[in-house]
């Protein structure tokens, strides 16, 4: 996808969640974009159904309530990202930076986090982990 298309499906995204005409949903299943620079960009309910998005820079990017199921974020920077109940299932998280993103409510089914930079806390906490009873 060239960057002035990969623009323009960007921006009609941006006027689809404000209502405005000539917006579009952006739907980027299956897009080869490995190594692109998205930081901060507003993708809230976008689709990336098995996208190749390895080695992007999406550090402050929304990609919350968005499908990202089977999509390849190997080495993806996703620092401070927000994927607030975004679908991550079977997604390659491998050796993807998850410092300080936003995964609540995120489905990480049968994602591959080999190697992923990650608090124990934030992983904890989409796991539904709980602390065991302190005993007396």
């Amino acid at each position: 996808m060239t960057n002035t298309k990969l623009a323009d499906m960007v921006a009609a995204h941006g006027r689809w969640l404000k209502a405005e005409p000539g917006g579009n949903r952006a739907r980027l299943d299956n897009a080869l974009l490995s190594g692109t620079d998205m930081r901060g960009w507003d993708l809230r309910e976008s689709s990336l159904r098995e996208a190749d998005i390895s080695n992007c820079n999406l550090a402050g990017a929304n990609l919350a309530h968005s499908n990202l199921s089977g999509a390849n974020l190997r080495g993806a920077d996703l620092r401070g990202t927000n994927l607030e109940d975004a679908d991550l299932s079977h997604a390659d998280l491998r050796e993807a930076q998850l410092e300080g993103a936003n995964l609540n409510g995120a489905d990480i089914w049968r994602s591959n986090l080999y190697g992923a930079v990650v608090s124990p806390e934030t992983l904890h906490r989409v796991l539904g982990c709980v602390r065991p009873e302190s005993k007396p």
